[in-house]
């Protein structure tokens, strides 16, 4: 709102200073319309507590986002400890299957060996 009220005022000064008037009467009406424009404006003191609210509102927000992602970086933790969980398990199940496996071959191997002699 401020750079609108800026703009504003720089705009209707060059819309001034270009118009066919004299000096004099230029300067009276530029017055005159800044004073129009200064009336318009908010007190300092309401400034002053807007800035304090969106302050307050910003740093609430900045407070939930932190909590939000404080709870998603847990979240990922937890997820990341189950899956290495899981994969242990499952290299442990494959390492023994493998295992059993090999221990099946052999002794079908033995048996079959004697078996044929």
């Amino acid at each position: 709102m401020n750079s609108f009220l800026k703009g504003a005022l720089f705009g209707a000064a060059i819309g001034l200073l270009i118009a066919p008037m004299k000096g004099e009467e230029l300067r009276r009406m530029i017055s005159e319309r800044a004073g129009e424009l200064r009336e318009r404006l908010p007190e300092n003191e309401q400034i002053t507590t807007y800035r304090q609210q969106v302050s307050d509102r910003l740093s609430q927000t900045t407070g939930t986002l932190k909590d939000y992602a404080q709870q998603a970086s847990s979240t990922v933790k937890q997820a990341a400890n189950t899956l290495s969980d899981v994969a242990q398990n499952t290299a442990s199940t494959v390492k023994n299957t493998g295992q059993d496996v090999t221990e099946i071959t052999r002794n079908t191997a033995k048996n079959s060996s004697n078996s044929a002699l």
